[in-house]
């Protein structure tokens, strides 16, 4: 897996986790394209650049003591990789989670492209049996 888009998926979701922007911006195309599920928790519906993905790292997780994005499933594809991420927020010793799918374009070996979608969708498309501890 070593090079390949679902290790960039990894990668890039671990370095979200450890709240490493730095790192999180190096693997991203500086005209990365980025379309969250939820967009109306967002100021955008859309963000761009390294602009955009500093804001909406820090509209994401700002509002919380710790943020994590967990990749529960990742499949290479044409474009990039495509995958299952939990979500989960954490403040005042709760936590608060969601699952969500997530396109990765990929070009140069860097993400170009990240575009949310509906998780059952994406399960069905990959024939992901759902577990429903999570």
């Amino acid at each position: 897996m070593a090079g390949s888009a679902c290790a960039l998926f990894h990668r890039f979701h671990e370095a979200w986790t450890d709240g490493d922007l730095a790192a999180v911006l190096a693997m991203t195309d500086p005209d990365v394209v980025v379309h969250p599920l939820h967009g109306v928790m967002y100021s955008q519906m859309e963000f761009r650049g390294h602009d955009g993905m500093r804001t909406w790292y820090g509209e994401m997780t700002e509002p919380w003591e710790r943020f994590e994005a967990l990749v529960e499933h990742v499949v290479d594809t044409e474009a990039g990789a495509t995958g299952v991420v939990k979500m989960v927020a954490h403040r005042d010793g709760e936590g608060l989670f969601a699952r969500i799918g997530v396109d990765m374009e990929v070009r140069d070996g860097r993400v170009a492209a990240l575009t949310a979608s509906d998780v059952e969708d994406l399960e069905a498309e990959l024939g992901i049996a759902r577990d429903d501890n999570t």
